[in-house]
């Protein structure tokens, strides 16, 4: 069995007729029914019902299909990915993240793309929607990934939605918490909450929701910043509480520096990050590329798991 067969055998089992299927392929439906015929006896079964009105799929012709199909879309967009490397030579790419991203996805990414494109200059900015959004529409850059609760102006943007995470508690290793045999959320009061200066709206109404995460939230004694390392890093440190998605913190849950505490949240907490770009901007074959990377990596990183809840 090999690719030009699969492609034969969906062109045939989606058009149902020899004719049109051959026409399709540019190819004379004699070397057609050969190929079909070739791939059913290397694989030792029946592929197609044949009529004078044409064919139709067997069950094991069906299963074929929605492994084929899925495996030719995949190895189109490998074409296009190869095709992206090679027409950049030197391109460049200036593009704006929040900064759970910055610290967690974009990292990834970039290390990702410079296996395979090292001539493209890529420039980064870390920061909030809000202060983004302006140079987006005044297309001083390509794209930003951020949280999609936030588009006010959607008419004017499209976006690429990115798997949505749960958002976790994580607390230092040896924090009280952690010897508590069954948690529930009014265990969280008494401790002062890390955050960012700034969440999405929709966000602030789940947790008005749950006055008990509000009121560690708003505590004296919370430490909020505009930049996630150093809430993570000071979360390991102290007895504050950590919220982030499993993968913003999996190297540091490796490192048994954070760990993630048994407790069911909102299911509302999660993230909803998005690529968003101008819809009538027609990006570069660099920033392209950056996107594809970027939606690759995000799809790897959802895929892999959240880590498991550790225990001391």
């Amino acid at each position: 069995m090999n690719l030009k067969q699969l492609q034969h055998f969906v062109a045939l089992a989606e058009s149902g007729n020899v004719h049109k299927a051959s026409a399709r392929l540019s190819i004379s439906q004699p070397a057609l029914s050969k190929s079909i015929r070739i791939l059913e006896e290397d694989l030792d079964v029946v592929l197609f019902d044949r009529s004078p009105r044409g064919v139709r799929l067997t069950p094991v012709g069906q299963w074929l299909l929605s492994r084929s199909s899925s495996l030719l879309s995949d190895i189109q967009q490998l074409h296009t990915e190869i095709d992206m490397i090679k027409r950049q030579a030197n391109g460049s790419v200036r593009i704006a993240a929040g900064t759970v991203l910055c610290s967690s996805l974009i990292p990834h990414c970039l290390a990702r793309l410079r296996d395979v494109a090292t001539n493209i200059d890529i420039a980064v900015e870390s920061g909030y929607w809000d202060d983004h959004k302006h140079r987006l529409l005044n297309r001083e850059i390509d794209f930003l990934v951020a949280d999609s609760r936030e588009l006010e102006d959607i008419v004017d943007f499209d976006i690429a939605q990115l798997p949505a995470e749960p958002i976790c508690v994580y607390v230092r290793n040896g924090h009280t918490l952690l010897k508590k045999k069954k948690l529930n959320l009014g265990d969280l009061q008494k401790y002062p909450f890390s955050g960012l200066t700034k969440i999405p709206k929709e966000l602030e109404k789940v947790l008005k929701m749950h006055p008990e995460l509000l009121s560690g939230r708003l505590s004296a004694s919370a430490v909020s910043s505009n930049d996630f390392g150093l809430l993570r890093t000071s979360a390991a440190l102290t007895d504050v509480l950590f919220f982030s998605p499993p993968s913003a913190v999996r190297d540091q849950v490796r490192r048994r520096e954070l760990v993630r505490l048994d407790l069911a949240l909102p299911p509302q907490l999660q993230t909803h990050f998005a690529i968003v770009w101008l819809k009538d901007r027609k990006l570069s074959t660099s920033a392209e590329l950056m996107k594809h990377t970027i939606m690759e990596c995000a799809v790897q990183q959802f895929e892999s798991g959240a880590p498991e809840v550790l225990k001391q």
